[in-house]
């Protein structure tokens, strides 16, 4: 069969700045296990090619085309599947990735044929299967996956857990012929690896610790060793949503990583409290390359934090921050404002920024994502539905001590204060280094 692996555009007008732009990896992840099985298939990554889909139909000509993509891409991936199937009723339509896995009823649609909500690479290779010996009729025996009855209603079979070690090392051919679009910041080009699934921390307006269905799972370091140590590319982002804390596991990564004399650069993302409690170890990664790591800092106040239920202090965030400025770690801070934020909050919190030297800080705008417990809070007050404006950057919810446009004003106001200090810092001259390098 010609299978068809589809990202969908960005949605957000930030992401044309191409400050942070990464790999397709789910779709490579795809393609490697497509093509174990002897089917044809290609990725089309329309963050990085413009070209008319149905152009890309025509073209390929796919049995089966299938869709990833985030909560701000939904209306572009039922798009795709509608185009796909005006162009041939009979191509097969699969819906997965990470929206799909919580929010699969969002893809309940004609034009859709099959949900792939849990269970890793196992039921989108079973359904391949199913369809390429024309058995189509036995799909509904499939776990991990929703469907479509005879009489057009869906039914959705139970969730699963994936299997870390059934996942494939993803097929970077893809990376390979367009790494010049792929970067985090001044790291270009830039490949992802990712050695665990879900999240052991359970912070209430972050889908990471409900994938998986909340069942953190790390794969076999072996594997994500050989994997690290055959890839062409000298920056590597280990897109885990929180990196090692098993003190044993990450030990033995450090270990490894020095026996095999592998020679990387490494951004990784960390607790606040992990980096605090363990600069022994932040030492011990330094010296096998560690150069950045992303910190969900989220507040400059215990209140704040409290009510995200992070379970840490701003004394800790504090701590961390000292470490690894000690040890000349460049940290990106992630920052989040709440929707009942005061003026005054704009303002301490450009302070902190300021008083830490991050000239490398993102702020967003609190978004409580369907299926989290920031959801439950806030979903009498949302005031925003189209998918493009939950992009963290919007007020989807009505505010409680500003008004909407006071909020705006003060947003945008706080990043281009933020801005106008990583000019001057240098930052983004060293950016613009990456670039032309």
């Amino acid at each position: 069969m010609r299978i068809l692996l589809v990202r969908p555009p960005a949605a957000s007008f930030i992401s044309h700045l191409k400050l942070v732009q990464v790999e397709p990896l789910e779709l490579e992840i795809l393609l490697a296990a497509v093509t174990k099985m002897g089917h044809l298939a290609e990725i089309h990554d329309a963050m990085t090619n413009k070209k008319n889909f149905r152009s890309i139909l025509k073209e390929f000509k796919p049995d089966v085309v299938a869709i990833t993509g985030y909560i701000t891409q939904k209306s572009f991936m039922i798009n795709y599947a509608k185009i796909t199937k005006a162009y041939h009723h009979q191509i097969q339509v699969l819906i997965g990735g990470v929206h799909a896995e919580i929010n699969y009823r969002d893809f309940f649609h004609p034009a859709v044929d099959l949900i792939v909500h849990s269970g890793g690479v196992r039921p989108f290779q079973e359904v391949l299967k199913l369809i390429s010996e024309n058995m189509l009729e036995q799909i509904p025996q499939i776990p991990g996956i929703c469907y479509h009855q005879h009489d057009h209603e869906w039914s959705c079979n139970k969730k699963i857990p994936l299997n870390p070690d059934e996942t494939p090392n993803p097929d970077r051919s893809f990376f390979y012929r367009h790494q010049h679009h792929f970067n985090y910041l001044y790291f270009r080009p830039c490949a992802l690896v990712k050695t665990s699934y879900s999240c052991p921390h359970h912070c209430n307006f972050c889908y990471c610790c409900l994938l998986n269905q909340g069942r953190y799972l790390c794969r076999d370091l072996n594997s994500v060793i050989e994997e690290i140590s055959s890839i062409e590319c000298e920056n590597i982002w280990l897109v885990d949503d929180t990196f090692y804390q098993d003190l044993p596991r990450l030990k033995a990564f450090i270990r490894m990583i020095r026996e095999r004399q592998i020679k990387k650069n490494f951004i990784l993302y960390y607790r606040a409290d992990f980096v605090a409690a363990n600069e022994d170890l932040i030492v011990r990664l330094k010296e096998i390359g560690l150069k950045m790591v992303i910190i969900g800092l989220e507040a400059f106040d215990d209140q704040a934090l409290a009510g995200y239920d992070k379970n840490t202090s701003a004394a800790v965030n504090e701590k961390c921050l000292a470490i690894l400025k000690k040890h000349d770690i460049d940290c990106t801070g992630l920052f989040v404002l709440d929707i009942d934020s005061a003026k005054e909050d704009f303002v301490q919190l450009f302070r902190y920024i300021k008083k830490h030297s991050l000239n490398l800080s993102t702020v967003s705008i609190l978004t409580p994502l369907p299926g989290t417990g920031q959801h439950e809070k806030y979903q009498h007050r949302l005031t925003a539905y189209h998918p493009k404006q939950w992009d963290f950057l919007h007020l989807v919810a009505k505010p409680g001590k500003i008004t909407k446009g006071r909020f705006y004003f003060e947003f945008y106001r706080l990043n281009l204060k933020i801005l106008i200090m990583n000019i001057k810092s240098g930052t983004w001259k060293k950016d613009l280094r990456g670039r032309l390098n």
